[in-house]
C-alpha cells in the first residue's frame, strides 16, 4: 500500500516511531499547546495544565444583556430590519429558564460563566427570585457556576450571588442600594392646565387615585408602602444572603453604605476575587485549576430574505407551538385589562381572551394549564369575564395560578377561581379596591377659547361631559355603583380563598401587598415561579416527565396589529415630546393607569368602575 506522497507502509510505520520518541521527549507539553489552542483564553502555565488521557472541561458562557419579557411580544418586523437579514426582539425570560435546565442536564458541560457585564440588563424582583433558583439547579447538577461583574447594581449582583465564585474587574463598581418606591403624582400638573378629577373609590388605600387628587402621598399610604417595600427587601436580602452565606443584618448595613470599589466590594465578601479587566476566561481557567474549552452559542449569519419570504414574515407574525404530545399549557394574562373585542398592543382586551381560554379548554393535547398573570388589572366587567372562563376551564382541566411581578386589583380578581397560587415573594398583588374617576378640562378649554354649549333632557345626560365634573348627586350614584362591585369582590375573594367577610375586609381596602405578606394573610397558596406551579400542575393531571410546555396565546407582531392602533393610548403616548418619553421610560414609568383614565374620559359614554393598582409605582 502506498501513501499520496508514494512512500511505503513501513516508512508510514518508521514515521510513527519517531513521532512517539518525540511525544516521550516532550513529555505533555503538545496535549498543552493543542487545547490552549482551542481554548482562547485559558491559562497554559503549570497550574492549569491538563494531565494526559484527562477530558478537558467545558465551560459555557452565558452573556445576559437586554430586557428579558416573560412572554415576549412578537419580533419588531419593521421592513428596513427585515431587508437586512435581522428581526430585533426582546429576550424571553422562560428562553432563558429553559435554557439554564437543559444545561443541568448537559454532560457535555461542566461548568457555567455567566457574562453579567452589560449595563442594559433588566428583570423585575420576580424573575431574580425565579432566576436565582435556576443557578441553583446548575449547582446541584454539579456544575461550578461563575459570575463575572464590571459595573454591576442590584440586578446583576443579585444573579451573581446565586453562583459558586463571583468575579469583579479591578476597574468596577459595585451600587448596592436599598428598595425604593417612585410615584407619579399628577394633581398640580392639571391644576395648571385646567383639569379636574371626580372621583369615587372604596378603601383609603386605593393608590391609583391619589396622584389624580393629592399633589403628595398620603401619610398612610407612604407607611402602607414603606411596610410592603420592607417584605420586598427583606426577600432579597435573603436571596443575596443565601447564596454568599451574609446575614440579612450585614447586608442591610451593606445596602445603606451603597457604593463600593472593587477592593471594598472584595473586603466585604460580596465577591470572591478582584482581578484586571477582560481576563473573566483566564481566570476561571486558573481557579478551576486546568485547561477548559469555551463554548459559545453559533451565531446565526444574517440570512437575505426574497420579496415572498418578507412578505411572509410581515403578515404571519409569530407562529404558535403545535401540541404533538401530552402538554401542559402556560396562558398569558399580561397588561391592563380591557373591555372589548379588538385586541391592542401589550393589553388584554376581553374578547380576544376569553377566546384563546376556550380554545386552550378544547385542546385535547392540553391536559392542564398554568394562568400567569402579570397585569395591574383594568376593567371590572373585563376582569369578570376571564375570571368566569378560567373558572369553567377549571372544572375540565388541572389550572393552577402563577403570579409574576404584578397580579394586583383586576389581576387578583381573575385569579378567584378556587385553585392554587403561586406568587414570588417579590410579587406587588392584592389591591382589592374598586373606584372610577373621571377627568374633565372646563378650565382648560376656556383658556384657549372653546365653550362647550350642551343640551340635555336632564342633568345626568351630561355627567360624562368634557367640560365638568360630577354633581354632588351623580358622585352618590357612583359611590353606590363602587359600594356594590367591592361587595362582589370582597365576595368573590373570600369564597375563592375559603376565608369570611371578616378575615378579608383588612387586608382590601385597596392595600398592596408583597407575595411574602400575601401568603401570611392568606391571599395566596405558595410561594413559587413557574416551574413550580407547571410540575404542581403536571402532578394533579398524572403527567410523566418529559411532558411538553406551550405558551398561548401566540403574540402578533406589530402590522398585525397595525389597524388596531387607533383605539390604544398609544396615540395619546405620541402626543408626549421624544425627550419626555424617553425619561418616563428610563424611570420605568410607561403612563398605563393615567393613560387608560384620559382615554375613558375623552371617549366614553359612561362611567367605568375600575379594578386598577397603582402602576405608575416603580420599584427599584
Amino acid at each position: 500500500m502506498r501513501g499520496n506522497d508514494g512512500s511505503t507502509a513501513t516508512q508510514c510505520h518508521l514515521y510513527a516511531g519517531l513521532l512517539s520518541i518525540l511525544l516521550l521527549a516532550l513529555g505533555t507539553g503538545l496535549p498543552t499547546l493543542m487545547a490552549a489552542e482551542a481554548s482562547p483564553g485559558a491559562k497554559t502555565d503549570a497550574n492549569t495544565q491538563t494531565k494526559p488521557g484527562t477530558k478537558i472541561p467545558a465551560v459555557r458562557l452565558l452573556v445576559l444583556k437586554g430586557t428579558y419579557a416573560d412572554y415576549p411580544s412578537a419580533p419588531e418586523t419593521d421592513p428596513l430590519s427585515l431587508l437586512l437579514g435581522g428581526l430585533q426582539k426582546s429576550g424571553s425570560f422562560f428562553d432563558l429558564c429553559e435554557k439554564l435546565d437543559q444545561l443541568a442536564g448537559d454532560d457535555e458541560i461542566q461548568h457555567v460563566l455567566f457574562d453579567l457585564s452589560s449595563p442594559t440588563l433588566r428583570l423585575n424582583l420576580a424573575q431574580l427570585s425565579e432566576l436565582a433558583r435556576h443557578v441553583v439547579k446548575l449547582r446541584e447538577a454539579g456544575k461550578r457556576t461563575f459570575a463575572w461583574l464590571e459595573n454591576a447594581d442590584t440586578i446583576h449582583y443579585a444573579i451573581a450571588s446565586a453562583c459558586d465564585t463571583v468575579l469583579m474587574t479591578d476597574l468596577g463598581s459595585l451600587d448596592l442600594p436599598s428598595l425604593s418606591i417612585l410615584t407619579l403624582h399628577f394633581r398640580d400638573a392639571m391644576e395648571l392646565l385646567g383639569a379636574k378629577a371626580s372621583f369615587v373609590r372604596t378603601g383609603d388605600f386605593k393608590g391609583a387615585v391619589e396622584p389624580f387628587t393629592l399633589s403628595e402621598m398620603s401619610d398612610q399610604l407612604r407607611v402602607h408602602y414603606r411596610e410592603m417595600l420592607l417584605s420586598m427587601n427583606d426577600s432579597l436580602l435573603d436571596q443575596i444572603g443565601a447564596g454568599r452565606k451574609i446575614n440579612r443584618e450585614q447586608l442591610r448595613k451593606i445596602q445603606s453604605d451603597r457604593l463600593f470599589t472593587p477592593a471594598a466590594a472584595l473586603q466585604a465578601k460580596l465577591v470572591d476575587a478582584v482581578v484586571p479587566f477582560g481576563t473573566a476566561r483566564e481566570n476561571v481557567a486558573k481557579l478551576l485549576g486546568q485547561e477548559v474549552t469555551w463554548v459559545e452559542p453559533q451565531k446565526a449569519r444574517p440570512k437575505q430574505l426574497s420579496f415572498f419570504e418578507l412578505m411572509a414574515k410581515i403578515i404571519g407574525g409569530a407562529q404558535e407551538r403545535r401540541v404533538n404530545k401530552p402538554a401542559v399549557a402556560v396562558l398569558h394574562l399580561d397588561g391592563q385589562i380591557l373591555d372589548g373585542d379588538r385586541e391592542m398592543p401589550e393589553m388584554l382586551a376581553a374578547g380576544p381572551t376569553v377566546k384563546v381560554i376556550h380554545e386552550v379548554e378544547a385542546e385535547d393535547d392540553v391536559r392542564a394549564v398554568v394562568a400567569r398573570i402579570n397585569s395591574p388589572g383594568g376593567s371590572a366587567t373585563a376582569s369578570e369575564a376571564i375570571r368566569a372562563a378560567l373558572e369553567k376551564l377549571a372544572k375540565k382541566k388541572p389550572l393552577v395560578i402563577s403570579m409574576g411581578n404584578m397580579a394586583a386589583s383586576g389581576g387578583y380578581w381573575i385569579s378567584c377561581v378556587g385553585r392554587p397560587v403561586y406568587a414570588e415573594a417579590e410579587t406587588l398583588t392584592g389591591s382589592i379596591g374598586v373606584f372610577a374617576l373621571k377627568l374633565s378640562f372646563g378650565p382648560f378649554l376656556k383658556k384657549i377659547g372653546i365653550k362647550v354649549e350642551s343640551v340635555t333632557l336632564d342633568e345626568s345626560a351630561g355627567a360624562m361631559a368634557i367640560d365638568r365634573g360630577w354633581t354632588p348627586t351623580e358622585q352618590e350614584r357612583m359611590q353606590d355603583f363602587v359600594n356594590d362591585i367591592y361587595a362582589k369582590f370582597l365576595g368573590l375573594v373570600a369564597h375563592s380563598r375559603k376565608l369570611t367577610l371578616e378575615q378579608v375586609s383588612p387586608v382590601a381596602g385597596g392595600r398592596v401587598w408583597s407575595g411574602a405578606q400575601a401568603l401570611k394573610l392568606g391571599l395566596v397558596d405558595k410561594l413559587g415561579g413557574l416551574d413550580e406551579a407547571l410540575a404542581a400542575v403536571a402532578r394533579e393531571a398524572g403527567l410523566e416527565p418529559g411532558y411538553q410546555v406551550v405558551h398561548r396565546p401566540r403574540k402578533k407582531n406589530f402590522f398585525e396589529l397595525l389597524d388596531l392602533f387607533d383605539d390604544s393610548t398609544d396615540n395619546i403616548r405620541s402626543s408626549l415630546s421624544p425627550t419626555a418619553r424617553k425619561w418616563l421610560g428610563q424611570a420605568g414609568f410607561d403612563l398605563s393607569v393615567p393613560l387608560a383614565v384620559l382615554r375613558e374620559s375623552l371617549s366614553s359614554r359612561s362611567p367605568k368602575v375600575l379594578l386598577l393598582a397603582p402602576a405608575e409605582m416603580v420599584i427599584r
